[in-house]
């Protein structure tokens, strides 16, 4: 450079707008009379700051209400941000979007590189992008000229950022939507407590869609009491029967189990020495595969000990039942059967969530085996039985929002079932059949509960 023979310069690219060839390109569903009056009440307040929950069932359709006001947003030259909970559901949701309309969609969330990132924050600064689909850091992406904010499965715990710098990135969606002048939807079959508040103190609208899409039907629910069960494998023989059952007749069968590893403990069957974290003081999982203990509370990990390191004693048993195990275990139960595990600890590889729900898709796996992941917002044709392995743990649990996140956990996970015509089962196992959280879930349901608890 000093020598003349070269210099330094910066330049934006020039992009093609998408404002001049938008178009919907994918199919409209028609809409039924619920999903159109949502859509009406949302458009008629376009040019100023509304507060919606869009509360539907599962299965209701509130992510057609959603297109179907982007594409009035999008009609405006304007732009829009959809924000999900986990990167999981990325990927089924940018699908939905990018098959609907011939405008950019951009993505972020933190399974992305660096220069990942900036690409589409840029994008967005300067309208390239019509469309930023991301998780609760997506909340931060500056916009030309954004229209409107969607929030959906409003009420899960994955928009708190729990470290750092604390926020609800909910919260401050509604803040950034009310500085800007713009509608907000919050959409969930289970709304938090405290927007179902605001709305009964008018500070949000309220749309409710109460009937299943197409011809989805509510699922029969079972519960199975446990006590005196000869238990295999975490399942009841009347629960084996039934996936038994629901597999003959060529369907896909979902057990959840929200504990991921081989063993939430290991423990030391001569002292009773149980291994803890020593830097939070919860209990190590066992993650065999890898052979170490792992802290789902701190992330912190360490090998698996070879010895107690308090009498010295080597039978360490692992205690409980986790994700991983149950892998293990249900293959000689059901021998030839294929069966996806899907977890934080199987996904954690990029692009491997996404091969495995199109081989869910393709019919390749029978059984699935997840975590929380798989009760949010995922469409499976072909799953007709959901099972809940664990209950009492959240019933009995000692943290004061425990009920509400059951509540709303067994009802997304229940909505799995029987999402495209077929009739759908749902399975719960407890020793406390009779326990008044579970008969209200079951007979009355979520709208119930959350009643009684405001």
């Amino acid at each position: 450079r000093k020598k003349g023979l070269c210099d330094l310069a910066s330049e934006t690219p020039e992009f093609s707008d998408w404002r001049t060839n938008y178009a919907v390109s994918g199919e409209r569903l028609r809409l039924n009379t619920e999903q159109a009056t949502a859509v009406g009440a949302i458009h008629s307040a376009a040019d100023t700051f509304s507060a919606w929950l869009l509360a539907g069932v599962t299965g209701s359709g509130k992510t057609e209400v959603y297109l179907s006001v982007l594409e009035n947003v999008l009609a405006q030259g304007k732009q829009a941000l959809v924000m999900v909970p986990e990167i999981g559901l990325t990927p089924q949701t940018i699908a939905r979007f990018r098959e609907r309309f011939n405008a950019p969609v951009e993505v972020l969330h933190s399974g992305l590189n660096d220069s990942e990132r900036l690409s589409a924050w840029l994008k967005a600064k300067n309208g390239e992008a019509a469309i930023v689909i991301g998780t609760r850091s997506a909340l931060f992406t500056p916009f030309k000229n954004l229209g409107v904010i969607v929030i959906d499965e409003e009420h899960d715990s994955s928009y708190k950022q729990q470290e750092g710098w604390r926020y609800h990135a909910r919260d401050l969606a509604v803040y950034r939507a009310h500085s800007e002048q713009i509608p907000i939807i919050l959409g969930s079959a289970t709304p938090a407590l405290e927007t179902l508040c605001n709305v009964q103190q008018k500070k949000y609208r309220l749309l409710r869609l109460t009937r299943r899409a197409g011809n989805a039907r509510p699922a029969i629910q079972h519960v199975l009491d446990l006590k005196g069960q000869k238990v295999q494998a975490g399942l009841a023989p009347a629960l084996i029967t039934r996936i038994r059952q629901h597999l003959q007749a060529n369907n896909q069968v979902i057990l959840f189990l929200n504990r991921r590893g081989f063993a939430p403990a290991l423990l030391c069957h001569d002292c009773g020495w149980i291994a803890e974290c020593p830097r939070c003081d919860h209990y190590y999982t066992l993650h065999q595969a890898q052979h170490h203990l792992r802290c789902h509370h701190c992330d912190s990990q360490r090998p698996v000990p070879r010895q107690c390191p308090s009498c010295g004693s080597t039978h360490l048993v692992p205690v409980g039942l986790g994700t991983e195990q149950l892998e293990q275990t249900l293959a000689p139960l059901f021998p030839g059967v294929p069966i996806s595990r899907i977890d934080r600890d199987t996904t954690s590889r990029k692009g491997a969530l996404e091969q495995q729900l199109a081989e869910v898709h393709r019919g390749g796996a029978r059984i699935l085996i997840g975590t929380q992941m798989l009760a949010k917002g995922h469409h499976f044709p072909d799953v007709t039985l959901v099972a809940l392995l664990d209950v009492d743990g959240a019933l009995f649990s000692a943290d004061f929002r425990s009920a509400e996140r059951f509540a709303q956990l067994y009802t997304q996970v229940a909505g799995r079932a029987g999402r495209a015509g077929k009739q759908g089962e749902v399975v719960l196992q407890t020793h406390h059949p009779e326990h008044p959280l579970l008969q209200t879930l079951l007979y009355k349901g979520y709208d119930a509960f959350a009643e009684q608890a405001l």
